[in-house]
């Protein structure tokens, strides 16, 4: 990894903080060595802290970057404020922060936490709330919150008649056969993060086929090909050991799922009643199942 090494060459304060400026973005720099150069340089712990944050931010190190926060505020009164440099004022960088921690909170399902920390970064520094799509995320929390207590109470007709690929027609009651649940999962061919998820829906399948939850890919592409498409992405993931159902193009249990993304997964009990309602990889998927004393490996679940 090259280092920057602006020593011996009388270079100026300013010149090393253009440079852990562009270090703080740049993967290639040794970044540490540019820190311990341009410290010893004279450069204010201030800036060297303030490059130190987008630098953990870059790698995606949350926890140092709002490690490294804390200590620039103690020093938030050395920096240079502007348009020009990287904070217009000190309270955006309390802004700054309390962005990261709303966000950092809605990853580890603290809701609580991301609402307090997403109303102060609103606040203090509004042009972060959309830099980190806290607004977005705000939008699809409400959204969830509607969708629970809808699911609350709803109830899936089990005489409704699904048809699979190979054209074989069934009601959802006749599908669930003698298992306790049904776990239905909605994709479609142009979804990149359905596909993606192929290995762990079969996982799911064979994980859970022995513990009375039958697994089920349910097709929403639209179209008189939809057949061709459910197809094609059964053969290429080899999806033959489960049910691999077409949702009609009238989306008759999207509208009812209230469905409006997908990767989408469904729990549906022996009265149709809905268990849980989400994306296949959160870990609450886990816990719905776990009342039905249903055990999931927990390689097939992650924060997303």
């Amino acid at each position: 990894m090259p280092v920057i090494s602006l020593q011996g060459a009388e270079s100026s304060v300013e010149e090393f903080k253009e440079s852990l400026r562009a270090a703080s973005n740049d993967p290639e720099v040794d970044f540490d060595s540019l820190v311990a150069e341009a410290r010893e340089a004279g450069v204010k712990e201030a800036f060297v802290l303030q490059a130190t944050v987008f630098k953990k931010l870059a790698r995606r190190d949350i926890d140092g970057s709002l490690g490294t926060i804390d200590q620039l505020l103690e020093v938030a009164d050395d920096l240079d404020f502007g348009p020009s440099e990287s904070f217009l004022s000190k309270r955006q960088i309390v802004g700054f922060a309390s962005a990261l921690r709303a966000f950092q909170a809605y990853e580890t399902n603290n809701y609580e936490d991301f609402e307090k920390h997403a109303a102060k970064a609103f606040i203090d520094a509004p042009s972060y709330v959309e830099a980190f799509g806290l607004l977005s995320l705000l939008s699809e929390m409400r959204a969830s919150e509607a969708r629970d207590l809808a699911m609350a109470d709803l109830r899936i007709p089990m005489e409704m008649e699904i048809s699979s690929v190979d054209g074989e027609s069934r009601t959802l009651q006749d599908w669930l056969g003698g298992n306790q649940a049904l776990l239905i999962d909605f994709w479609a061919s142009w979804c990149g993060p359905c596909i993606q998820l192929m290995p762990q829906l079969k996982a799911k399948a064979e994980a859970l086929a022995d513990q009375g939850v039958l697994v089920i890919g349910m097709n929403t592409d639209k179209g008189s090909n939809q057949v061709e498409l459910a197809k094609k992405i059964q053969d290429q993931h080899e999806m033959h050991s489960l049910p691999w159902l077409l949702e009609p193009n009238t989306a008759p249990l999207g509208s009812l799922l209230m469905i409006n993304s997908i990767p989408r997964m469904i729990l549906v009990g022996q009265e149709g009643n809905i268990l849980y309602n989400g994306h296949p990889m959160d870990p609450t998927l886990k816990q719905a199942l776990a009342k039905l004393d249903v055990t999931l490996p927990d390689g097939n679940l992650a924060h997303r």
